[in-house]
């Protein structure tokens, strides 16, 4: 299986919300976006897939950070939370639950053995692509600008993902503070690197698809399109905001995790989010507590710039009209 046997992937989105059964039925290639599993959801996770009829389909997993944050830096991000959990009536936790570990999750993918493994926020060790290369594996790490496509290269990936600042959710380069670049402007820094190229940001139809192949990419990636099929783990309030969206209904924000990541405008990206902010992954185990109790104002609703374009459309019967409209396209 070659990734570009696929003119679509639906993208990995952590946190459940993920459409791989659908996707893989209907011809597209699934992620599981396992970035917040353990070795044993992992697993699960797989087999469900498998079970759906999806055999073909590709696990993402993040790269581990690579320092924790200091007790200064974590303890002046607490006490700049503190306002953001009163205003949102949540009490302000003891204890923070820790990440799973990374080896763990690796492991659980290995034994799961997808089509594709695909990781984000740093480069694979060489033993780990090596190990990945032994059981038949395809390997896609991500990039955000040039420098980093050509590392990957380097290291000798199967294909990158190249991820334009439009896309939703966290910027998956090495560095947590990077600036974002357009997809068109990433595009066209990376396309003659030799490595196949998958596009992702922004991109919400088969037009759009077209576009970035036509530009050089062998597929592209999309993931705020499935956010509002049915079968997405997309909470109510998520799914509404994504229904009201106007076109400059995004925005990004470090405040959650630590990382730049982009979503529907809420208090997150205005004078309401705090100042100080621990290093990934910290703030992000600062935060969870209160987006997982608070209202719509403090939950991270990840998007990109077309979630005003959305279609709330059955997973399988999206991949199948994103399809046609790519062919109408010319590609």
């Amino acid at each position: 299986m070659a990734f570009q046997d696929y003119s679509l992937i639906q993208a990995p989105m952590a946190g459940g919300l993920s459409t791989a059964e659908g996707a893989g039925r209907a011809g597209a290639l699934g992620s599981v976006g396992a970035g917040y599993l353990s070795g044993d959801a992992i697993m699960a996770a797989a087999d469900g897939v498998r079970a759906a009829g999806g055999d073909a389909f590709a696990i993402n997993l993040f790269v581990p950070a690579e320092r924790d944050a200091t007790d200064a830096e974590w303890r002046a991000a607490l006490k700049a939370l503190a306002p953001c959990y009163r205003q949102a009536g949540v009490p302000a936790p003891d204890h923070f639950s820790p990440l799973p570990d990374f080896r763990e999750q690796f492991e659980a993918m290995l034994e799961a053995r997808p089509a594709v493994f695909s990781w984000t926020f740093g480069r694979l060790p060489r033993s780990m692509m090596a190990a990945c290369r032994a059981r038949g594996i395809t390997l896609v790490g991500t990039a955000t600008h040039r420098d980093e496509a050509l590392a990957l290269a380097g290291d000798g990936v199967d294909g990158i993902v190249l991820q334009g600042e439009e896309a939703g959710g966290h910027r998956g380069g090495v560095d947590p503070q990077g600036e974002g670049l357009p997809l068109a402007e990433l595009l066209s820094a990376c396309r003659d690197i030799g490595t196949p190229l998958i596009a992702a940001g922004g991109l919400m139809d088969g037009a759009d698809v077209a576009r970035v192949m036509a530009a050089g990419a062998a597929t592209g990636q999309l993931g705020t399109a499935f956010l509002r099929c049915p079968e997405a783990g997309t909470a109510d309030g998520w799914r509404q905001a994504l229904a009201d969206a106007g076109p400059d209904a995004t925005a990004v924000t470090r405040a959650v995790s630590g990382r730049w990541a982009r979503g529907i405008a809420n208090a997150w990206m205005d004078g309401r989010a705090p100042t100080e902010v621990a290093p990934y992954p910290d703030q992000h185990r600062l935060t969870s507590p209160l987006r997982k109790a608070a209202g719509v104002e403090w939950k991270s609703l990840w998007a990109g710039t077309g979630a005003h374009r959305g279609r709330a459309l059955p997973v399988e019967e999206l991949v199948r009209v994103i399809e046609e409209e790519r062919r109408a396209a010319g590609r």
